[in-house]
């Protein structure tokens, strides 16, 4: 999920949700403890966020597989509409129609969403266990490509941006954004390797440039198990301030397949897989991909605002090409602002570059040991 909005006055409130991908749930009416709720359940969801709401709903909320409407009146849902991409707009949109009712009426539709809620979110539990199994059936393939052996560790991937004839921003004080960005991915190297759980990779480590589509496939050819882009932004205005991370839109998802194709990022399915599982297998690796980047964001954040200031709405999506790999979760991380003075000064300064790789190294073990507990458990 990219966005929500919701406008009106109750007669009737408009909530329109952004998606990436096509959401088929219901939405459904609920009653607990007195708190009424209009509950939506997101299968491509893996974070949490909050927003306002208005006309009868006082706040949006949304976690893992599931989007939240708090409601200050009883409401029903009088259609939801979902639509797909278009020329203009490159998202899926679900759009749910509320309008004020009675409470007796209210009451009446939430003991009834209760069951159809439960049995949707059952049903969709066990589509998730028949697509692991078929996962696990097929082998290999869901890894997409063999990683390295475990006793060698984590295989990460630091893009350190621009370089050689691409300098990238200029700072307010006179620095180039491919000087902060090499230095901070020097630095988070030796961070991650002094480790020894690590093996880190560089798309770069000198001053030189690597075309895009290079530095996507030498973390594939690494067996990057996660690679992270980092950036340095610029802003018309030197007041604009703050890290922010990315990760894949949807109009970059539309790229995926065209570029994987033209530079043979393959997705290898075990020899033998039934042909009318390869596909299905790809889908779940590239899903899998986009969710993994999303959660490595997500605990990305809370870090880096430990380090100094990040934007607000901080998780964005863009379709940027290094984005792009179909099977190594990514992210690409914008620093601060050369253009605001103190934003360059703190990257351009030791203690500045070290708060922030150790912000990003935070994170890194977090999302490792949460893959190890799941890999342990299965």
């Amino acid at each position: 999920m990219s966005q929500v909005r919701v406008v009106g006055d109750g007669a009737p409130t408009r909530i329109t949700i952004w998606t990436d991908a096509p959401e088929e749930a219901e939405a459904y009416a609920s009653e607990t403890g007195g708190v009424r709720r209009i509950i939506f359940p997101l299968r491509s969801n893996a974070y949490s966020a909050e927003g306002p709401g208005g006309g009868g709903v006082t706040v949006w909320s949304l976690n893992p597989g599931r989007l939240e409407f708090a409601l200050d009146r009883p409401m029903s849902v009088a259609r939801v509409l979902r639509l797909p991409p278009t020329g203009t707009e490159k998202s899926y949109r679900v759009i749910v129609d509320l309008d004020t009712v009675s409470e007796a009426r209210f009451s009446s539709l939430a003991k009834r969403d209760q069951r159809r809620l439960a049995k949707a979110e059952t049903d969709a539990a066990k589509a998730a266990e028949t697509q692991t199994a078929i996962l696990a059936g097929a082998g290999a393939a869901a890894a997409g490509r063999k990683a390295p052996p475990r006793s060698k560790g984590h295989v990460v991937v630091i893009d350190a941006g621009h370089g050689g004839k691409d300098p990238g921003a200029m700072a307010i004080n006179g620095g180039r954004e491919k000087d902060v960005t090499l230095k901070a991915a020097l630095a988070l190297r030796d961070l991650l390797e002094a480790d020894g759980r690590y093996v880190v990779k560089l798309t770069r480590d000198t001053d030189v440039y690597v075309d895009h589509e290079d530095r996507v496939t030498k973390a594939r050819n690494w067996g990057a198990e996660l690679f992270i882009s980092l950036h340095a932004d610029a802003a018309g205005s030197s007041s604009v301030a703050g890290a922010s991370v990315y990760t894949i839109s949807a109009r970059g998802e539309g790229r995926i397949d065209r570029e994987a194709s033209r530079n043979n990022w393959v997705i290898p399915i075990e020899d033998g897989t039934p042909q009318r599982l390869t596909g299905i297998l790809s889908d779940l690796v590239k899903r899998e991909t986009k969710t993994r980047s999303a959660e490595f964001a997500e605990l990305l954040l809370p870090e880096l605002e430990q380090a100094g200031p990040v934007l607000r709405n901080t998780h964005r999506s863009a379709g940027f090409y290094v984005l792009l790999a179909p099977d190594v979760p990514a992210v690409l991380l914008e620093l601060g602002f050369l253009t605001n003075a103190d934003d360059a000064k703190r990257l351009q300064s030791d203690k500045g570059r070290q708060a922030a790789v150790r912000a990003i190294k935070n994170a890194i073990d977090t999302y490792f040991d949460r893959q190890d507990v799941r890999l342990a458990s299965q």
